[in-house]
């Protein structure tokens, strides 16, 4: 990367000129080369092998090879010695560059060429010198000084004096410097001069800048173009714009993420005037394009379990009455469940990052665990706690008609569900960094006998850790704790029961692990513990392969029997990463399979990683 140019020329002490000797950077008297012009006889092109040479500390080796078009069109070889000649001559400079911009001021490069060898050799020989350091650091403000929150050395701009001076923070430190005076009332600001001035006897440098600070500004009126369907007194409510405050460019940035976190837009730009106002109010313009607000989605997955395939398709509206309201209608169909559900939120209610929450589904479920149909009903709301943790409280309704090996029953239920989550993943999908936590309560009564009430808790988490700057490699692990409270199993209704097996428990079939009745079926239980490991290897950018291991159990005690055996299961994946987040295939094998129980294998075929 090539910054400061400015860097290679300094006027307190100029160079020898790169044309001259070998003494100088650049052509060596020694090469020997054919006239201007001159073919390498009998060929029509002049074929070359290049190498950089000499005692290159730390990386500069591969700087240097990463801007050498000598290296970069090796494989279109020049028509004439003359062209190669100029190739060489404007690499020379090139790599000049580099050696200035990683503070190497009295570098010397000496070019060689073979030019009787079939192909050419071009050997460019580099001795970069001593490093110079940063002795001194001064900006200048004018018209006049503005103030204690400007930054006014090296210190407040994040260098150190007696650092290298290497071009790449002496940039950075010019953006951090217009980038401050920015945030404090100051967008106007702008470097007018530079002088980097290098003093060859003694090896260091000296930076001084001129500023113009331009005048100090105030946050003017917000104008809004660009709306059509989203209500402007909505956004204008969620936006809270700091009119009358100090021009702050950071606050621009905080306003224009509230907008685009409405999901409502595909164009988000906020821009002050292009020139200073004259009376120090600078009035925002925020240019909107909005998104489409309806969308019709289908999905399907795959697996060796009894349901075989999932299908599912829905209709969304995220625009509902003109203030982000989302409503969303699923239709999901299986040979094991069958429903239809709507999901209504409102964002930003009665205060902002506050959602309300409704969500009604009908469905029917056939397994060998229990056949059920049940209407559930939940109200309540959703609200940001802070930057990742989050929080859910409200109540629910429930009606059932439910038969389990032990009965068939009929359920009114009353609950409180209460969940907090703590997020910090980079990506839902595929998430490479972080961590999610969920914590969630939810205390439940039988309307039909005010007697029967049962406790549900459950925490689950994951983590993910990729050891590489490029993602070729993450670790993901997770893990799952649940135990039911003040009821035994028959007591409890069987969909509100603890069970493994299926995409929890990858190579088991669903439901299946826990506690068998007489004929092998699944009964719940009062207590879960599950945990998976995954090793995601990824590779040519769009494939990757993951080795994994899942393990779990489920009891009949309120708490894990840790004496009794986990089932563990280990695979194979492969993923293949799409804009929309990895299509998945898993392949999972029983490690201890329970005779007449498990099969050899399991798949399980979706988008998105297995958590």
């Amino acid at each position: 990367m090539l910054l400061l140019p400015l860097l290679a020329r300094p006027a307190a002490a100029e160079g020898p000129d790169p044309e001259d000797t070998t003494t100088a950077a650049g052509q060596s008297p020694a090469t020997a080369m054919p006239a201007a012009g001159e073919r390498a006889p009998g060929d029509e092109s002049v074929p070359y092998e290049v190498s950089i040479a000499g005692d290159l500390p730390g990386d500069l080796q591969g700087q240097l090879e990463e801007v050498s078009q000598l290296i970069a069109l090796q494989d279109r070889p020049p028509d004439t010695m003359a062209a190669l000649r100029r190739r060489i001559r404007d690499d020379v400079s090139r790599l000049e560059s580099v050696l200035h911009s990683q503070s190497y001021f009295d570098g010397k490069i000496e070019s060689r060429v073979e030019a009787d060898s079939r192909p050419a050799r071009v050997t460019l020989t580099v001795e970069p010198g001593m490093e110079y350091l940063l002795e001194s650091y001064s900006i200048d403000y004018r018209p006049s000084d503005p103030g204690p929150k400007a930054p006014h050395d090296a210190a407040d701009l994040e260098l150190n004096i007696g650092m290298r001076a290497r071009a790449e923070p002496i940039k950075q430190a010019e953006d951090r410097l217009i980038r401050r005076l920015g945030n404090h009332g100051y967008p106007y600001a702008r470097i007018v001069q530079r002088r980097y001035l290098v003093d060859h006897a003694r090896t260091v440098m000296d930076a001084q800048l001129t500023v113009d600070t331009g005048p100090r500004v105030d946050f003017g009126p917000l104008a809004i173009d660009g709306l059509t369907d989203v209500s402007e007194d909505y956004l204008r409510r969620i936006v809270q714009w700091p009119k009358g405050t100090v021009f702050d460019r950071r606050e621009m940035e905080k306003v224009r993420r509230r907008i685009i976190e409405t999901h409502l837009f595909d164009t988000v730009l906020l821009e002050p005037p292009d020139s200073p106002p004259g009376d120090g109010v600078a009035p925002v313009k925020a240019t909107l394009a909005e998104s489409k607000h309806r969308s019709v989605a289908l999905g399907a997955g795959v697996t060796s379990a009894q349901d075989r395939f999932q299908l599912k398709a829905s209709w969304e509206h995220r625009n509902l009455f003109h203030e982000g309201e989302n409503l969303q209608l699923t239709a999901k169909a299986s040979l094991l469940l069958q429903a239809l559900s709507a999901d209504f939120r409102k964002p930003n209610f009665l205060a902002l990052d506050q959602s309300l929450i409704g969500q009604s589904s009908f469905s029917r479920e056939r397994s060998d665990a229990y056949n059920a149909l049940s209407f559930d009903n939940f109200g309540g709301l959703d609200r940001k706690l802070s930057e990742h943790w989050s929080g859910r409280a409200g109540l629910a309704f429930e009606l059932s008609e439910i038969t389990d090996q032990f009965s068939s029953s009929r359920f009114a239920l009353v609950g409180a569900p209460l969940t907090l989550t703590y997020d910090t993943r980079d990506n839902v999908l595929n998430p490479t960094s972080g961590i999610e936590l969920t914590l969630g309560t939810a205390p439940w009564l039988n309307s039909d006998n005010l007697q029967d009430l049962f406790i549900v808790n459950e925490a689950s988490g994951s983590t993910y850790w990729a050891p590489f700057d490029d993602d070729s490699l993450v670790l993901a692990a997770r893990g799952r704790f649940g135990t039911l409270t003040l009821a035994d199993n028959r007591e409890v209704p069987a969909t509100k029961r603890f069970y493994a097996g299926g995409a929890s428990l990858r190579g088991y079939q669903f439901r299946s692990v826990g506690p068998l009745d007489s004929e092998g079926d699944p009964t719940g239980g009062l207590s879960v513990l599950e945990g998976g490991l995954e090793l995601r290897f990824r590779f040519l950018d769009d494939y990757g392969i993951v080795p994994f291991v899942d393990g779990g159990q489920v009891y009949d005690q309120r708490l894990p029997d840790l004496g009794q055996d986990l089932q563990w299961a280990a695979g194979i994946g492969f993923r293949y990463f799409t804009s929309i987040g990895p299509l998945r295939l898993d392949l999972a094998f029983p490690l201890n399979p329970r005779p007449g129980i498990d099969d050899f294998f399991q798949f399980y075929l979706s988008i998105g990683q297995a958590f």
